[in-house]
């Protein structure tokens, strides 16, 4: 696990959006502690859920996948679990439930075990009907208008009803999760989450449904990356906007927007020192404090800002600040856990 990764919740790396007349976005990685504070566990393993049509397998596999890239847990091998388990003359095949669990679990050599149950994993059957729309068709009679400063003849048209197919498809995934700590037996989380997908009205002719595979695929894959974020933790890509301004602010945006943040504080502080009384000067050396992890000195320029101008952003930037400053001593305590 690398630790200093995860005790870091904001990358330096910053991509930045510039839109016509639209203030300067930049986009900060922000890494967010867990939901879920499962305690005790480093090395874990994830067997097969109980599910039809290999939805099981699915599952453990999305599941695994996620939980490797947060780096957070060391993850057992699934392709050595089959081979443990046979020569215990166990068969991953059956019901796993809490006792059963800590059983593997020791078996393996893991500090926790997740198991759990594909309980709804279908796409209905697809609906199907007829509806009324209109149509504009000719009439075989015309006139003459004028377009462009010219005499034209033109069809005269009428509206009509026709009717028009369309299909609507829909599914659902349901699964649980379960997290056993093997040392004591503990049940550390147990979570039920679902998702359904409905196409709409898709008319014949003028669009595509999603295949019947595609759409358990992804509703599989967003159960198991919300269940994933809630005991690991995960990155997110915050917006932040840059004022706009002239002199060494403008400078410093120029820096911002190609990721130079040093350069751009130090234009920033300059900023500051030749308009003082400029509130937006304050606030992006506050952002430009807050990239680079400095909440401290992020927080002092917001409320420098405040102090000149009651502009909501201010605000909501102080609180912001405030909300990650908690969320860094969350993770610590979780990568100390």
């Amino acid at each position: 696990m690398n630790t200093r990764s995860l005790l870091c919740p904001i990358m330096i790396s910053v991509v930045t959006l510039m839109l016509a007349c639209a203030p300067t976005m930049v986009q900060m990685p922000v890494q967010k502690p867990a939901e879920i504070d499962v305690k005790g566990i480093k090395n874990i393993a994830i067997v097969d859920f109980q599910g039809v049509n290999n939805s099981g397998d699915l599952a453990a596999s999305l599941l695994t996948t996620e939980l490797m890239s947060s780096n957070f847990f060391q993850i057992f091998e699934r392709s050595k679990i089959d081979l443990v388990l046979e020569e215990h003359a166990l068969a991953q095949s059956g019901v796993v439930d809490e006792n059963t669990a800590r059983e593997i679990g020791q078996m393996l050599g893991v500090d926790g075990l997740i198991f759990g149950e594909v309980v709804s994993y279908s796409v209905d059957p697809d609906e199907k009907g007829v509806q009324k729309v209109e149509k504009k068709v000719g009439t075989g009679q015309y006139r003459t208008v004028t377009k462009n400063k010219k005499k034209v003849r033109e069809e005269i048209m009428k509206t009509t009803y026709i009717d028009q197919q369309y299909m609507i498809r829909r599914g659902t995934v349901a699964v649980t999760f379960r997290v056993v700590n093997i040392e004591t037996g503990q049940l550390l989380a147990s979570k039920a989450k679902s998702k359904s997908y409905d196409s709409g009205k898709v008319v014949e002719g003028k669009g595509t449904l999603k295949s019947r595979d595609a759409i358990l695929n992804d509703l599989m894959a967003d159960i198991v990356k919300e269940f994933a974020r809630q005991i690991a933790p995960y990155v997110v890509t915050e917006k932040h906007p840059l004022e706009s301004g002239s002199g060494s602010t403008k400078v410093g945006v120029q820096y911002a927007k190609n990721g130079l943040w040093d350069e751009a504080i130090s234009a920033f502080q300059r900023a500051v020192s030749e308009q003082p009384k400029n509130s937006s000067t304050w606030y992006n050396l506050g952002i430009a404090c807050m990239v680079t992890g400095d909440y401290d000195a992020a927080e002092e320029n917001f409320n420098k800002a405040i102090a000149l101008k009651n502009k909501n952003l201010y605000f909501q930037s102080l609180a912001h600040i405030r909300e990650l400053r908690l969320q860094r001593e969350k993770l610590r305590q979780q990568v100390g856990n």
